[in-house]
Protein backbone atom coordinates (compact mmCIF):
# COMPACT_ATOMS: atom_id res chain seq x y z
CA UNK A 1 0.00 0.00 0.00
CA UNK A 2 1.64 3.15 -0.85
CA UNK A 3 2.07 5.56 1.89
CA UNK A 4 0.57 9.63 1.63
CA UNK A 5 3.61 12.20 0.58
CA UNK A 6 4.48 14.10 3.97
CA UNK A 7 3.73 17.67 4.39
CA UNK A 8 6.23 20.03 3.34
CA UNK A 9 7.50 21.87 6.49
CA UNK A 10 7.13 25.34 4.59
CA UNK A 11 3.94 27.49 5.36
CA UNK A 12 1.01 26.87 3.15
CA UNK A 13 1.33 29.49 0.37
CA UNK A 14 -2.14 31.10 -0.96
CA UNK A 15 -2.97 29.56 -4.71
CA UNK A 16 -2.75 32.01 -7.34
CA UNK A 17 -4.08 32.04 -11.06
CA UNK A 18 -1.08 32.27 -13.83
CA UNK A 19 -0.72 35.84 -15.65
CA UNK A 20 -2.94 37.12 -13.31
CA UNK A 21 -2.81 40.08 -10.92
CA UNK A 22 -4.19 42.66 -8.24
CA UNK A 23 -4.21 46.46 -7.38
CA UNK A 24 -6.27 48.72 -5.31
CA UNK A 25 -7.61 52.27 -6.06
CA UNK A 26 -8.97 55.13 -4.48
CA UNK A 27 -13.08 55.30 -4.43
CA UNK A 28 -13.24 58.47 -4.50
CA UNK A 29 -12.14 61.38 -2.34
CA UNK A 30 -13.14 59.07 1.46
CA UNK A 31 -9.64 57.09 2.06
CA UNK A 32 -11.09 54.51 4.00
CA UNK A 33 -12.95 53.68 0.27
CA UNK A 34 -10.94 51.60 -2.20
CA UNK A 35 -12.09 49.14 -5.00
CA UNK A 36 -10.05 46.25 -5.70
CA UNK A 37 -8.77 45.24 -9.21
CA UNK A 38 -8.54 41.79 -10.65
CA UNK A 39 -6.68 41.77 -14.30
CA UNK A 40 -6.06 37.90 -16.27
CA UNK A 41 -4.28 38.19 -19.62
CA UNK A 42 -3.55 35.69 -21.90
CA UNK A 43 -0.31 34.25 -23.38
CA UNK A 44 -1.34 35.54 -27.13
CA UNK A 45 -0.15 38.97 -28.26
CA UNK A 46 -3.05 41.96 -28.32
CA UNK A 47 -4.54 42.38 -31.93
CA UNK A 48 -3.91 45.26 -33.70
CA UNK A 49 -6.65 47.62 -31.91
CA UNK A 50 -5.58 46.60 -28.47
CA UNK A 51 -6.65 43.67 -26.35
CA UNK A 52 -11.01 43.37 -25.77
CA UNK A 53 -11.96 43.62 -22.37
CA UNK A 54 -14.18 41.80 -20.12
CA UNK A 55 -15.34 43.59 -16.90
CA UNK A 56 -16.86 41.29 -14.16
CA UNK A 57 -18.68 43.15 -10.89
CA UNK A 58 -18.47 41.14 -8.31
CA UNK A 59 -14.91 40.12 -8.85
CA UNK A 60 -14.20 38.36 -5.55
CA UNK A 61 -16.87 36.16 -5.83
CA UNK A 62 -16.68 35.52 -9.71
CA UNK A 63 -13.16 36.53 -10.85
CA UNK A 64 -11.90 33.10 -11.10
CA UNK A 65 -14.47 31.37 -12.56
CA UNK A 66 -14.70 33.65 -15.15
CA UNK A 67 -10.77 33.74 -16.04
CA UNK A 68 -11.42 29.85 -15.96
CA UNK A 69 -14.48 30.05 -18.55
CA UNK A 70 -12.55 32.43 -20.89
CA UNK A 71 -9.60 30.18 -21.01
CA UNK A 72 -10.78 26.49 -21.36
CA UNK A 73 -12.15 27.90 -24.37
CA UNK A 74 -9.09 29.03 -25.53
CA UNK A 75 -6.63 26.20 -24.74
CA UNK A 76 -7.95 23.86 -27.86
CA UNK A 77 -8.91 24.95 -31.62
CA UNK A 78 -12.45 25.58 -30.01
CA UNK A 79 -15.23 26.51 -32.04
CA UNK A 80 -16.15 29.96 -31.83
CA UNK A 81 -13.27 30.88 -29.35
CA UNK A 82 -12.86 34.13 -28.00
CA UNK A 83 -9.81 36.38 -29.01
CA UNK A 84 -7.20 37.51 -27.06
CA UNK A 85 -8.39 39.06 -24.32
CA UNK A 86 -8.14 40.60 -20.93
CA UNK A 87 -10.38 39.62 -17.85
CA UNK A 88 -10.79 42.66 -15.87
CA UNK A 89 -12.26 42.13 -12.23
CA UNK A 90 -13.45 45.01 -10.26
CA UNK A 91 -14.45 44.10 -6.50
CA UNK A 92 -13.12 45.03 -2.95
CA UNK A 93 -10.30 44.71 -0.85
CA UNK A 94 -10.45 41.41 1.66
CA UNK A 95 -11.29 38.87 1.84
CA UNK A 96 -15.20 38.49 1.78
CA UNK A 97 -16.87 37.12 -1.14
CA UNK A 98 -19.52 40.22 -1.14
CA UNK A 99 -19.48 43.11 0.53
CA UNK A 100 -23.14 43.97 1.16
CA UNK A 101 -22.98 47.82 1.84
CA UNK A 102 -20.53 48.61 -1.04
CA UNK A 103 -22.80 46.39 -3.50
CA UNK A 104 -25.75 48.49 -2.60
CA UNK A 105 -23.70 52.16 -2.78
CA UNK A 106 -21.71 51.22 -5.91
CA UNK A 107 -24.72 49.67 -7.66
CA UNK A 108 -27.77 51.28 -7.46
CA UNK A 109 -28.61 54.64 -8.85
CA UNK A 110 -30.32 57.75 -6.89
CA UNK A 111 -33.80 58.10 -6.83
CA UNK A 112 -35.56 61.07 -5.58
CA UNK A 113 -35.50 61.44 -1.94
CA UNK A 114 -32.89 58.52 -1.43
CA UNK A 115 -29.58 58.83 0.30
CA UNK A 116 -26.49 59.74 -2.74
CA UNK A 117 -24.60 58.08 -0.57
CA UNK A 118 -26.07 55.09 -0.36
CA UNK A 119 -26.62 55.08 -3.93
CA UNK A 120 -23.86 56.20 -5.91
CA UNK A 121 -24.12 54.03 -9.25
CA UNK A 122 -23.44 57.58 -11.55
CA UNK A 123 -20.17 57.75 -9.27
CA UNK A 124 -19.30 54.13 -9.74
CA UNK A 125 -19.77 54.17 -13.46
CA UNK A 126 -17.80 57.31 -13.44
CA UNK A 127 -15.41 56.06 -11.43
CA UNK A 128 -15.09 52.81 -14.53
CA UNK A 129 -14.80 55.31 -16.85
CA UNK A 130 -12.29 58.01 -16.42
CA UNK A 131 -10.05 55.78 -13.64
CA UNK A 132 -10.35 52.27 -14.25
CA UNK A 133 -9.88 51.63 -17.75
CA UNK A 134 -6.81 54.17 -17.98
CA UNK A 135 -5.34 52.24 -15.58
CA UNK A 136 -6.09 49.30 -17.50
CA UNK A 137 -4.69 50.89 -20.73
CA UNK A 138 -0.85 52.04 -18.87
CA UNK A 139 -0.76 48.40 -18.31
CA UNK A 140 -1.87 46.71 -21.61
CA UNK A 141 -3.04 48.07 -24.94
CA UNK A 142 -6.78 48.07 -25.21
CA UNK A 143 -9.49 48.14 -27.90
CA UNK A 144 -11.70 51.01 -26.28
CA UNK A 145 -14.11 50.31 -28.69
CA UNK A 146 -14.83 46.13 -27.59
CA UNK A 147 -15.70 46.67 -23.78
CA UNK A 148 -17.73 44.26 -22.09
CA UNK A 149 -19.73 44.52 -18.44
CA UNK A 150 -20.77 41.02 -16.70
CA UNK A 151 -22.96 42.40 -13.73
CA UNK A 152 -25.26 39.88 -11.75
CA UNK A 153 -28.22 40.64 -9.22
CA UNK A 154 -27.14 44.41 -8.21
CA UNK A 155 -24.70 44.25 -10.64
CA UNK A 156 -27.01 43.00 -13.55
CA UNK A 157 -29.10 46.27 -12.08
CA UNK A 158 -25.98 48.30 -12.31
CA UNK A 159 -25.28 46.91 -16.01
CA UNK A 160 -28.88 47.59 -17.14
CA UNK A 161 -27.88 51.50 -15.62
CA UNK A 162 -24.47 51.86 -17.63
CA UNK A 163 -26.33 50.46 -20.59
CA UNK A 164 -29.27 53.35 -20.78
CA UNK A 165 -26.87 56.17 -18.89
CA UNK A 166 -23.79 55.43 -21.19
CA UNK A 167 -25.05 54.02 -24.32
CA UNK A 168 -22.29 52.80 -26.49
CA UNK A 169 -19.36 52.50 -23.94
CA UNK A 170 -19.92 48.71 -23.52
CA UNK A 171 -20.53 46.81 -26.99
CA UNK A 172 -21.83 43.85 -25.16
CA UNK A 173 -23.50 43.31 -21.68
CA UNK A 174 -23.90 40.40 -19.64
CA UNK A 175 -27.24 41.14 -17.67
CA UNK A 176 -27.91 38.31 -15.42
CA UNK A 177 -30.62 38.07 -12.52
CA UNK A 178 -31.07 41.81 -12.48
CA UNK A 179 -32.65 42.91 -9.69
CA UNK A 180 -35.16 44.75 -11.20
CA UNK A 181 -37.28 44.82 -8.05
CA UNK A 182 -35.43 47.23 -6.69
CA UNK A 183 -36.83 50.85 -6.36
CA UNK A 184 -40.53 49.45 -6.83
CA UNK A 185 -39.08 48.71 -10.93
CA UNK A 186 -37.33 52.21 -11.14
CA UNK A 187 -34.86 50.45 -13.52
CA UNK A 188 -37.32 48.88 -15.73
CA UNK A 189 -39.34 52.03 -16.24
CA UNK A 190 -36.17 53.40 -17.29
CA UNK A 191 -35.97 50.95 -19.58
CA UNK A 192 -39.30 51.02 -20.84
CA UNK A 193 -38.41 54.91 -21.39
CA UNK A 194 -35.13 53.82 -23.09
CA UNK A 195 -36.73 51.86 -25.58
CA UNK A 196 -39.20 54.06 -26.55
CA UNK A 197 -36.72 56.31 -27.97
CA UNK A 198 -33.69 54.32 -28.29
CA UNK A 199 -30.31 56.53 -28.72
CA UNK A 200 -28.66 56.30 -31.45
CA UNK A 201 -25.41 55.24 -29.75
CA UNK A 202 -26.81 52.19 -28.41
CA UNK A 203 -26.67 50.62 -31.69
CA UNK A 204 -24.93 47.28 -32.26
CA UNK A 205 -24.83 47.06 -28.76
CA UNK A 206 -25.17 43.12 -27.92
CA UNK A 207 -27.01 42.29 -24.41
CA UNK A 208 -27.34 38.83 -23.02
CA UNK A 209 -29.77 38.38 -20.56
CA UNK A 210 -30.01 35.79 -18.33
CA UNK A 211 -32.34 34.23 -15.02
CA UNK A 212 -32.13 31.00 -13.06
CA UNK A 213 -35.78 28.79 -13.59
CA UNK A 214 -36.08 28.45 -9.56
CA UNK A 215 -36.01 32.20 -9.08
CA UNK A 216 -39.79 32.47 -8.87
CA UNK A 217 -40.40 29.43 -6.69
CA UNK A 218 -42.76 30.03 -3.83
CA UNK A 219 -41.01 26.99 -1.78
CA UNK A 220 -39.32 27.59 0.97
CA UNK A 221 -39.10 30.30 3.72
CA UNK A 222 -38.19 32.78 0.92
CA UNK A 223 -40.61 31.45 -1.27
CA UNK A 224 -42.98 34.47 -0.83
CA UNK A 225 -40.02 37.06 -1.60
CA UNK A 226 -39.38 35.66 -4.64
CA UNK A 227 -42.28 35.43 -5.88
CA UNK A 228 -42.82 39.73 -5.10
CA UNK A 229 -39.81 39.78 -6.96
CA UNK A 230 -40.64 38.49 -10.59
CA UNK A 231 -37.21 38.04 -11.57
CA UNK A 232 -38.45 35.70 -14.11
CA UNK A 233 -41.07 37.20 -15.81
CA UNK A 234 -38.79 41.00 -15.16
CA UNK A 235 -35.60 39.63 -17.13
CA UNK A 236 -38.23 38.71 -19.89
CA UNK A 237 -39.71 41.54 -20.15
CA UNK A 238 -36.65 43.44 -20.29
CA UNK A 239 -35.18 41.12 -22.98
CA UNK A 240 -38.25 42.18 -24.62
CA UNK A 241 -37.65 45.75 -24.17
CA UNK A 242 -34.41 46.15 -25.45
CA UNK A 243 -34.60 43.66 -28.67
CA UNK A 244 -37.86 45.89 -29.54
CA UNK A 245 -35.28 48.78 -29.05
CA UNK A 246 -33.35 47.52 -31.99
CA UNK A 247 -30.58 45.51 -29.81
CA UNK A 248 -29.38 42.08 -30.31
CA UNK A 249 -30.47 40.28 -27.75
CA UNK A 250 -30.40 37.16 -26.51
CA UNK A 251 -32.15 35.94 -23.17
CA UNK A 252 -31.44 32.18 -21.59
CA UNK A 253 -33.02 30.87 -18.50
CA UNK A 254 -31.24 28.33 -16.66
CA UNK A 255 -33.61 25.40 -15.81
CA UNK A 256 -33.29 24.18 -11.97
CA UNK A 257 -30.97 26.85 -10.86
CA UNK A 258 -31.97 29.67 -8.21
CA UNK A 259 -30.50 32.99 -8.00
CA UNK A 260 -27.00 31.91 -6.49
CA UNK A 261 -26.28 29.26 -8.91
CA UNK A 262 -27.71 30.80 -12.11
CA UNK A 263 -24.43 33.39 -11.70
CA UNK A 264 -22.53 30.45 -12.54
CA UNK A 265 -24.22 29.35 -15.46
CA UNK A 266 -23.98 33.23 -16.66
CA UNK A 267 -20.59 33.84 -16.46
CA UNK A 268 -19.51 30.70 -17.92
CA UNK A 269 -21.53 31.77 -20.69
CA UNK A 270 -20.15 35.24 -20.78
CA UNK A 271 -16.37 35.23 -22.46
CA UNK A 272 -18.08 33.77 -25.57
CA UNK A 273 -20.59 35.85 -25.82
CA UNK A 274 -19.45 39.04 -24.71
CA UNK A 275 -16.12 38.74 -26.81
CA UNK A 276 -14.96 39.02 -30.01
CA UNK A 277 -14.02 35.64 -31.79
CA UNK A 278 -10.69 34.79 -32.59
CA UNK A 279 -10.28 35.95 -36.15
CA UNK A 280 -13.15 38.22 -36.86
CA UNK A 281 -12.58 41.71 -38.42
CA UNK A 282 -12.26 44.70 -35.91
Amino acid sequence: MSQPLPLPEAEDAPVTLPRTAWWDMPAGTDPARRHRAYLAWPEAPPPPAGYPVLLVLDANAGFGTAVDSYRALTWRNTPGRPAPALILGLGHPGGAAYEPAARQRDYTPALPGTDPATSGAAAFLGFIEAALLPALARRHPVDMGQLSLFGHSLGGLFALRALLARPGLFRSLVIASPSLWWGEGAMLDAARRFAARPPAAAAGTRLLVTVGGQEESDEGPRGAIRAARRMIGNARELAALLRGAGLAVEFAEFPGEDHGSARLHALIRAPRFALPRAGDPA
